[in-house]
């Protein structure tokens, strides 16, 4: 009986924290989009991440058609089910409540006796409750027999469990729910979405960059127009050389070929006078000299 007792409370505990969890099934909001994306597989990729990963720069082309595919199948479906098409007034899109409607008596939904309300009022289902219990008993369906203890135990382990040990379980349970769910789902989507941030800023980096080409180009431009205008002048300078070159040649030779003739000219005049003169004019040409330089000695 002692086992049975055991047994039936146990129960009772997982049963009170099923009933808790189920109070409280989301603790961590996710917006519905995501949840979707991911339940859907759209995503499953980005939920695979383990860690972040650098993209490279040139990804290869499968894998782009394959993640251009997924956002095309993507908006196809957001079209489909969110479109101008769609009812939304006797087909609102469904929402995931965060937490589970209220109950009463620890297993009464809310909605049972707000639907006896407008037709028994406050009352109506308490006295339904009790008058089906009363109708269960006096028909013998539910019979009471000596296992019937069974039961009144069970309620009372199931309350004072519930009581005791019911908030700090589903505080438990509710930790591990919130641990899971950032494992899962938060963290993963948050890596996914930092690698792609990064993909982003590099992906932005090279397109700056890549505006940069064209003052390089200009760049490169000018400077082979100021090599060709380098070697231009170059040439120019070359050719100016060579010409005054050629230009002194000739002036240096005119010059040459005057000082010759007059040279020669002056030669052959003097030669010419001095084989014109004979020893006695030579003579007397002396003596007329020794005879001024003794008149001015005496002077």
């Amino acid at each position: 009986m002692l086992v049975y007792v055991a047994v039936v409370s146990l129960g009772m505990i997982i049963r009170a924290s099923a009933l808790h969890v189920a109070r409280r099934t989301t603790q961590v909001k996710v917006e519905m989009l995501s949840s979707l994306a991911v339940r859907s597989g759209a995503f499953s990729t980005i939920v695979r991440i383990q860690a972040p990963r650098t993209l490279a720069a040139g990804v290869q082309s499968r894998q782009q058609s394959s993640t251009t595919k997924q956002i095309e199948n993507w908006d196809k479906a957001n079209q489909i089910f969110y479109g101008p098409e769609r009812d939304k007034t006797n087909f609102p899109h469904p929402v995931q409540q965060e937490f589970s409607s209220k109950v009463r008596l620890g297993f009464i939904p809310e909605g049972f006796f707000q639907f006896f309300y407008p037709k028994t009022g406050v009352t109506g289902p308490y006295l339904f409750g009790t008058g089906l219990l009363a109708y269960l008993l006096s028909k013998e369906v539910w019979v009471v027999d000596h296992n019937f203890a069974e039961v009144l135990g069970f309620w009372a382990a199931f309350y004072i469990l519930n009581r005791k040990l019911g908030s700090k379980l589903g505080k438990y349970i509710d930790e591990r729910n919130a641990v899971a769910a950032e494992e899962r789902f938060v963290k993963p989507i948050t890596e996914a979405k930092k690698v792609y941030e990064d993909v982003i800023t590099a992906s932005e980096k090279t397109i700056w960059q890549e505006e940069g080409q064209k003052y390089i180009f200009q760049a490169k431009r000018e400077n082979v127009d100021l090599q060709l205008e380098s070697i231009y002048r170059q040439r120019l300078k070359t050719v100016y050389d060579e010409v005054k070159k050629r230009l002194d040649y000739q002036l240096e030779l005119q010059s040459t070929k005057r000082r010759f003739e007059q040279e020669h000219m002056v030669r052959w005049i003097v030669d010419s006078v001095t084989k014109s003169i004979t020893p006695q004019q030579e003579k007397e040409s002396i003596s007329k000299c020794i005879a001024d330089l003794r008149g001015l000695a005496k002077a």
